[in-house]
């Protein structure tokens, strides 16, 4: 059969072109080999640089967003000072104060200022308030009638009382040489009219609760002083160590001001952090009786890398520090390598095809005799098939857009409804906006009158302080006012980690003047509360807030009001709980409870979109809102929301 093969293929006038075909077999087989091994070499070197690019992106990405937290950090350290700053500076206005120092044997006197001292401490919520003379004598205090009272202690040695005398004003961080506790120390000179020096006040503040605040963030933060110390940390294994050794200098600083040598108060061990942009950061103790440890502590409290971000804080010689987890952008660019990969490894594919194809079409010019009949039917049969899947593609097209139109329109009014909710909430928040508003406006006019009484007299520099304090006041006003602005604001669904305990605690903030005003009792554990879920924050707060108002009036005309707010993670799933003591639900009102425009209150005091709103706002969240009745009064809304996992969607 063969032979009558051949010979048939003779016959048509093809046996020369297969020869030729069958002669350049080997080599179009070389040169597929020599594709194959370049493709190759191309994935290495495109799948390495898209890694490294990608890298370098999340890195910058990385570095952007620990700024932004830092403002935060930042924020919350520069504001618990400043709340306490003006203390000092009233004191040294106190007519008992400045007569106790030019008679300091007086003993009424003494009295006096250390009931006034203790007063004024346990008000501000300080730590210790005391005054003492020019020689550092302490004359009175607000610890007075404690064992480790501070009255008779001379702190002459210590830099804040020293800076008070020279310039006026000095402020310290370290621990008490009495109490054995950290703290910051604000000084302020007292002088007479005359301009003498008669002694200094100072105000001791604790700055534990910032750590708190810190605590519940994602990435270890601390506080560093000009000597490198950390001095405030969310992690405590790292408190009161150094990033770098000390200098003979500093170390003879911190032991002649006894700025961190109180014994029992210092962490054991130390250990190396690998630093991306500077390896072999060391941490050690500043204490005398804690060296170095050679050796890494276990468990390691942070990642393998990570990236420092850190910036000085203002006012201070202090910088805040913050370590992120390199982990997640590592895991982007491997995501990204392999993508590049993988399109790499397509069009090498393709590229081949292509080759593969030009062999066929070879092959067919060479047998064209014999397959042209062939050819011109498989042609006929593609352009049908062709033309029909073009006219099926323009018809899905048009499909396409038009449902588009129509899902853009629905979200477009479901923005709307949205907004509006927004300002429903903050209309019926108006008046606690005020009521938030008149205590800083009192106090305003108060600093006001004593400044223009200052300048009357030629104090100028009483007037001054008092001005910084308008200054402050006006701040704290402002965030007031921004909180709402931002809840206002209208912007897209924008899902992203949300930590669980902020979103609710901004909610009862916009609420706080209501629960106050109707004496509700509030039960939120806010630690309890650290998980982080995907949503849209502000969404999710005017979520929060609807429900907090509503379970409100439900409990207008109840005996017992009690709010209560709880976080449950089940698995992938956190569960946000909001009960109250109110009327409840019935079985009709929890079957019609989510339709728009139903409501329960009386005509006039709600469009019944509220919890519409709210249901759809959490469906664009992948979550669910749910109702039920109590049985022991009441009602409970529940909001299911995905858990933020380190490294998921």
């Amino acid at each position: 059969m063969g032979n009558g093969r051949s010979e048939a293929l003779g016959a048509w006038g093809c046996g020369v072109p297969v020869v030729k075909f069958l002669r350049a077999t080997s080599r179009r087989t070389r040169v597929l080999l020599a594709l194959v091994f370049a493709f190759a070499l191309l994935m290495v070197v495109g799948a390495w640089a898209a890694y490294r690019y990608a890298e370098q992106v999340e890195i910058d990405t990385l570095r952007e967003t620990a700024a932004h937290r830092l403002d935060g950090y930042e924020n919350a350290l520069t504001s618990e000072v400043r709340h306490y700053s003006y203390l000092p500076s009233l004191a040294s206005l106190n007519a008992d104060v400045l007569a106790m120092l030019r008679h300091p044997a007086d003993r009424d006197l003494v009295a006096r200022v250390n009931a006034y001292l203790q007063t004024v401490n346990a008000d501000a919520g300080s730590s210790a308030f005391y005054v003492m003379d020019k020689q550092g004598n302490t004359l009175a205090a607000s610890n007075w009638n404690l064992p480790m009272t501070f009255v008779g202690s001379n702190f002459s040695f210590r830099p804040y009382f020293i800076g008070a005398m020279r310039d006026g004003h000095g402020r310290f961080y370290g621990l008490g040489t009495v109490s054995k506790q950290a703290g910051y120390f604000l000084a302020e000179r007292i002088d007479d009219d005359a301009h003498r020096v008669l002694g200094v006040v100072t105000l001791k503040v604790n700055l534990d609760r910032i750590e708190s605040v810190w605590r519940q963030g994602a990435e270890p933060v601390f506080a560093i002083d000009s000597h490198g110390v950390i001095m405030l940390s969310s992690v405590p294994g790292l408190k009161y160590r150094t990033l770098r050794p000390l200098s003979a200098d500093a170390h003879a600083e911190i032991l002649r001001t006894h700025q961190y040598d109180a014994p029992g108060a210092l962490m054991p061990a130390g250990f190396t952090i690998n630093h991306t942009l500077a390896p072999n950061v060391w941490i050690e103790s500043v204490a005398r009786d804690n060296p170095l440890a050679a050796s890494l502590p276990t468990p390691h409290p942070f990642p393998t890398e990570f990236l420092v971000v850190s910036r000085p804080v203002s006012g201070t010689d202090w910088h805040i520090v913050v370590l992120s987890n390199l982990a997640p952008a590592r895991a982007v660019a491997r995501s990204l390598a392999q993508s590049a990969a993988l399109g790499l490894a397509f069009v090498a594919v393709l590229a081949l095809t292509v080759w593969q194809r030009r062999r066929i079409v070879a092959q067919r010019l060479a047998l064209r005799e014999v397959l042209q009949q062939l050819n011109e039917d498989l042609e006929r049969k593609v352009a049908r098939r062709t033309a029909a899947l073009s006219r099926a593609n323009r018809n899905l097209e048009h499909e396409v857009a038009m449902h588009r139109e129509t899902e853009a329109q629905l979200k477009a009014a479901f923005e709307e409804l949205v907004q509006a909710g927004k300002m429903a909430a903050l209309g019926q928040m108006a008046a606690g906006v005020t009521h938030e508003l008149n205590q800083p406006l009192a106090a305003l006019r108060t600093l006001s009158d004593n400044a223009l009484t200052f300048l009357e007299r030629g104090r100028t520099s009483h007037a001054e302080a008092n001005l910084r304090m308008i200054g402050e006041l006006i701040e704290r006003m402002g965030r007031i006012t921004s909180q709402l602005k931002r809840f206002a604001r209208k912007a897209p669904t924008q899902l992203q980690p949300v930590v669980a305990a902020e979103a609710i605690n901004n909610a009862l903030f916009l609420v706080g003047q209501r629960l106050r005003k109707e004496r509700v009792e509030l039960t939120f554990d806010p630690q309890l509360a650290s998980v982080r879920v995907l949503a849209d924050a502000n969404r999710l707060e005017q979520v929060l807030v609807n429900l907090f108002a509503n379970a409100l009036d439900a409990m207008a005309d109840a005996t017992v009001r009690r709010l209560e707010v709880k976080v449950d993670a089940e698995g992938d799933t956190t569960v946000i709980r909001v009960r109250d003591t109110g009327t409840g639900l019935s079985e009709s009102v929890r079957a019609r409870l989510f339709e728009p425009f139903f409501t329960t209150k009386e005509q006039g005091t709600g469009l019944g979109l509220g919890l519409a709103i709210s249901d759809g706002i959490v469906r664009e969240f992948s979550g669910s809102l749910r109702a039920a009745d109590r049985s022991e009064g009441g009602a409970e809304f529940s909001i299911y929301l995905r858990t933020y996992r380190e490294g998921n969607p």
